[in-house]
């Protein structure tokens, strides 16, 4: 290399700040060695930047606002590209204009986002989410929406006399509202009951002359609803008088089928409120039928906000057009439609008071698990090839593999770039793929495709933000998105086979090896070696010695400090060697303000890369820093730098910097700056030059993804031998590991075989205090005094006392003669007075619970008791099962003593859970036992309570939960406990053994003993 050997780069550009004796689009070249051996510093953005239309929703941390009201400084929600999680950034500048060329993009769930053609969107390519320019999207491009909506719940009441107008016979008088007969209070709260108001109000609610509110749903579940909201109920409609509350809706909700909406507020009113809202639009105007659930409506902007609504609970929904013939005119309604995939989170969400529409939403949702009925996938795209690998990796595509059919369906999945998030997870579970395989199946994520891209003829105000880090925004609830300079530098370098070291945080840069044999090196299965701090020596050997160009893949890495680890090591054997070689080598380090930040702590990282910069320069090492932001970097790194590249720049602090190195005129310019345009400053020239960079050669994989299966380029690899001693590395390293993993699994197993002891240990000494009890019963009794005994035990327990009365329910003389050693088992088991009291304060709290969740209970229509009634009966249900709280079950010791440990540890568990129920649980565990399958009310009557529908439910609750009933649809519910009894043994018992186990546990709840006698065999 010659010191005049240059490399051509970009041309001059005409324009604000140019040169004035240079010629517009005379060539700009670059002599190498400054390159390759001094200190250069690229910033800001290459591209024209990304404009979204005024009025589209954007989050941000204070609330959902359109995006024209986000200010510089507020925290907007974006997405983090590495760890596929959404996090609220700073905003750092907001800029608008006007522009005509304008996109809508639909998506395959109706959604809709218009955008400039050379905004930046999203896209995915190999676990990679990339930006993809709007005149680059087609159909089929698989674009990221955010799976759950924040809110952030700060409007909680309404003030009423904001919407009381000029009538006569309206008075505010301090917290009430008088509007004729009718008195009110003057806030209100938002809270579920009253979003369910409004949400059947939206779905069939409207005004009359005199503004009455008018709801015409006549379901019964509906109307006793309203009942308790004050209105008046009729056969075929409810309505309501009260002027203020209708102002209210007519004002923030519309009126009139076609021009209702859900305003801005309401996305961040509480949860309650808003599940509330839902409920009641669901209750009105949604359907739930043999397949789906659905809703539909002639406002558009009512849908929309529904679904998004929706999504808040993480629940995803589809929007079409349908039109319907009525009276010979065609009639445009939007309806929406909840994925299957999210039926649970929606049943989860909404309280239907339709008892139709409730029934059918609880079987729909157990055909749904059951596989009964299509469920449609929530689908993980263009995740590449690393399912694949890891499959022929662990044998699942040999030909005598036990797995090779799944082999098969991952070699297929592969190939379609698609499989359902479940599907996927399991996948990555049974491979024990980790990294960011495993953490694009868990990501914040879903996906959907784009089904049409429609140039729009009009001009109009758009609007960029300008996040900090992730430089993506979520804008109705689309996650929304450049450096081309470095590339076109690093191609040039390459094309005269000069190495270079790129570290690369986003993962961008693999498109070089497209036309450049180039080492791939970082944590991902696509890198062509996977390399730790180990490495570095070895790598830094490659690139210096062997004249290895080295993409070193930072991006991979979800712990940063790894990779800083990595960045730190090859570095610091860069620089060793650099002393003895002192070959002109350049490293080129994106985002380095990551490592070299003007505010906070620098780590050894950033201190190295400042070492480099300052003494690199006499040993032929050069360095380049690249950052979008230079406000964020250390000025000593850019004020020591040697040639600087300004791009477009918008926010005041970056600008700054510009003035204050370059010159005000500069700072100016630099905001209007085109496509590729930028100010190049060189030590060397000793001028400031505006330029516009060629664009690169090879693929971007920073810009335009593949839109379909493994559209990418086919790339070059390097030599296997290069790699060799690199892989020798990781095998050791992989050997070390697994010695040390083995003395771990040894160190486990020793301390597993400790705690065995222990419990043993602690078995026995329980085993030898029931030994205590029962010879202390046993004496006990037999100097009872109504036994003829002399009475020395004063200390018997209390319960004890009426030994006498259980003999005369026994039958007399009969009873007392009964089998002594049988007594004395059931008085060894009557818990002692300090067990009583816990009992008692565990059943307090069991009774406290569902008083809490009675309102939960389905059933809640038409007429029902007063809930101090409610509370009358539960308590005394409760104090007629004192006693049974109080006695153990008969024959537990007789079953469980005869029983292996494994199925003593299954009967002590199930007794445990069944043990730990409320009585009237457990008496109608009994009536399902005994029935099979049966209704809650049912077995609450059974059970010896009321028949309160909402207790019942809530008594059934308890059951269902713990696994003892399973839900057998249209309100019934079926016996489950040898189910339960199956699973804990896999199936391994034969019938009678199966049997005996099943009724050493029903033992715990059937009150005559009658299965105590039958023994485990």
């Amino acid at each position: 290399m010659t010191d005049t050997e240059t490399i051509a780069v970009a041309e001059v550009s005409a324009g604000p700040g140019g040169t004035d004796d240079a010629e517009p689009g005379s060539p700009v070249e670059l002599p190498v060695v400054e390159i390759l051996t001094g200190r250069g510093f690229i910033t800001g953005k290459s591209g024209g930047g990304k404009s979204i239309l005024e009025g589209t929703p954007v989050h941000t941390a204070n609330g959902r606002k359109p995006i024209e009201e986000v200010e510089e400084g507020e925290k907007v929600l974006s997405l983090n590209k590495r760890t596929y999680r959404q996090e609220f950034r700073e905003v750092r500048a907001t800029i608008s204009h006007t522009d005509d060329r304008l996109l809508r993009i639909t998506l395959e769930d109706g959604t809709e986002l218009v955008g400039t053609e050379d905004h930046s969107f999203l896209t995915v390519d190999g676990l990679e989410i990339v930006p993809v320019r709007g005149d680059e999207l087609e159909e089929g491009t698989w674009m990221p929406l955010s799976r759950e909506l924040p809110s952030a719940e700060s409007a909680t009441e309404i003030d009423l006399a904001e919407y009381v107008d000029d009538a006569n016979n309206i008075r505010v008088d301090g917290g009430v509202i008088q509007s004729g007969p009718r008195e009110e209070l003057r806030r209100l709260t938002l809270d579920f009951a009253t979003g369910k108001e409004i949400g059947l109000y939206l779905a069939e609610g409207s005004f009359d002359s005199g503004l009455t509110l008018q709801i015409s749903n006549v379901d019964d579940g509906v109307k006793e609803f309203l009942r308790s909201r004050g209105y008046n109920v009729y056969e075929r409609t409810c309505n309501k008088g009260f002027r203020p509350y209708a102002r209210f809706l007519e004002a923030e909700f519309g009126s009139g089928s076609a021009n209702k909406r859900i305003p801005n507020w309401a996305f961040d009113a509480p949860s309650a409120f808003r599940a509330g809202l839902l409920s009641g639009y669901f209750d009105g105007d949604g359907t739930v039928g043999e397949n789906a659930v659905a809703a539909m409506s002639k406002s558009e902007r009512l849908v929309d906000g529904l679904k998004e609504l929706l999504r808040q609970f993480g629940i995803s929904s589809t929007v079409r057009e349908k039109f319907t013939l009525y009276e010979g005119e065609d009639r445009r309604y939007r309806r929406l439609t909840v994925d299957s995939f999210c039926i649970d989170a929606f049943d989860d969400t909404v309280d239907l008071s339709v008892e139709s529409k409730s029934e059918r939403l609880a079987e729909l949702r157990t055909e749904l698990a059951t596989g009964d009925r299509y469920n449609s996938k929530d689908m993980i795209p263009n995740f590449g090839p690393v399912l694949n690998v890891t499959a022929r990796g662990a044998d699942w595509t040999t030909r005598d593999s036990e797995r090779r059919i799944e082999g098969a369906s991952v070699h297929n999945l592969t190939r379609k770039q698609k499989a359902g998030r479940r599907t996927y997870n399991r996948l990555v579970d049974e491979l024990d793929v980790g990294g960011r395989a495993r953490a694009f199946g868990e990501s914040d994520v879903q996906w959907k495709r784009v089904v049409s891209v429609e140039r729009l003829d009009e001009e109009r105000t758009v609007y960029d933000l300008d996040v900090e880090l992730n430089d993506n925004f979520v804008a109705n609830g689309v996650f929304v998105h450049n450096s081309n300079t470095a590339s076109v530098i690093i191609e040039n370098l390459l094309d005269k086979n000069f190495p270079v070291l790129i570290v690369d945080t986003d993962g961008e840069y693999y498109g070089l090896k497209e036309s450049y044999e180039i080492l791939h090196a970082g944590a991902d299965d696509e890198c062509d070696i996977q390399v730790s701090p180990e490495h570095a020596e070895k790598i830094a050997a490659l690139a210096l010695e062997q004249n290895v160009p080295i993409i070193l893949d930072v991006s991979g890495y979800l712990d940063e400090s790894d990779g800083q680890e990595l960045l730190l090591e090859v570095s610091k054997q860069l620089f060793a060697k650099e002393k003895k070689l002192k070959k002109p080598f350049l490293m080129l380090v994106e985002e380095c303000h990551e490592y070299i930040p003007e505010k906070g702590g620098v780590g050894e990282a950033g201190k190295m890369l400042i070492k480099i910069g300052k003494r690199g320069r006499k040993h032929g090492l050069g360095v380049v820093g690249i950052s979008q932001r230079p406000a964020d970097v250390k000025k000593d790194f850019i004020t020591q730098c040697d040639w600087l590249v300004w791009h477009r720049l918008t926010w005041g602090n970056d600008t700054k910097v510009v003035g204050r190195i370059l010159g005000g005129e500069y700072a100016d310019a630099i905001e209007d700056m085109g496509n590729g345009e930028a100010f190049l400053m060189t030590d060397w020239s000793e001028s400031v030059r505006r330029v516009q960079f060629h664009r690169k050669k090879t693929f971007d994989a920073g810009a335009t993804p593949g839109l379909d299966d493994f559209e990418r380029p086919e790339l070059k690899s390097v030599s296997g031998d290069l790699v060799s001693e690199l892989r020798d590395i990781s095998d050791e390293k992989a050997r070390r590991e697994s010695e040390l993993a083995d003395l771990r699994q040894e160190l486990d197993e020793k301390r597993q075989r400790i705690e065995q002891l222990e419990r043993e240990l602690e078995e026995a000494r329980d085993m030898s205090r029931m030994a205590d009890q029962f010879a202390q019963a046993m004496l006990r009794k037999a100097d009872a005094p109504y036994r003829g005994g002399q009475g020395r035990n004063f200390e018997r327990p209390e319960h004890q006392t009426e030994l006498h009365a259980y003999e005369r329910s026994a039958g007399g003389e009969a009873a007392a003669a009964s089998d002594d050693s049988s007594t004395a088992v059931d008085a060894s088991r009557r818990i002692d007075a300090s067990e009583r009291e816990k009992a008692t304060e565990t059943k307090t709290a069991v009774e406290t619970d569902e008083k809490a969740e009675r309102n939960d209970a389905p059933g809640a229509d038409g007429p029902t008791r007063t809930d101090g009634e409610a509370d009358a009966e539960a308590d005394d249900d409760a104090a007629s099962d004192a006693e049974y709280v109080a006695q153990p079950y008969p024959g537990f010791e007789e079953v469980v003593d005869e029983a292996d440990d494994e199925r003593r540890g299954v009967v002590v568990e199930l007794g445990a859970l069944i043990a730990e129920l409320d009585p009237i649980s457990r008496r109608m565990l009994r009536y399902y036992r005994d029935r099979r399958v049966g209704e809650p009310v049912d077995a609450h009557v059974a059970a010896g309570g009321s028949g309160d529908q909402r207790l019942a439910y809530s008594r059934n609750r308890p059951l269902r939960r713990a696994g003892l009933v399973r839900h057998a649809g249209r309100g019934r519910y079926a016996y489950a406990l040898p189910d339960l009894v199956r699973e804990e043994y896999a199936d391994r018992l034969d019938d009678d053994e199966f049997e005996a186990i099943v009724a050493a546990v029903e033992a715990t709840f059937l009150d005559d003993g009658r299965q105590a006698e039958r023994k485990i065999r």
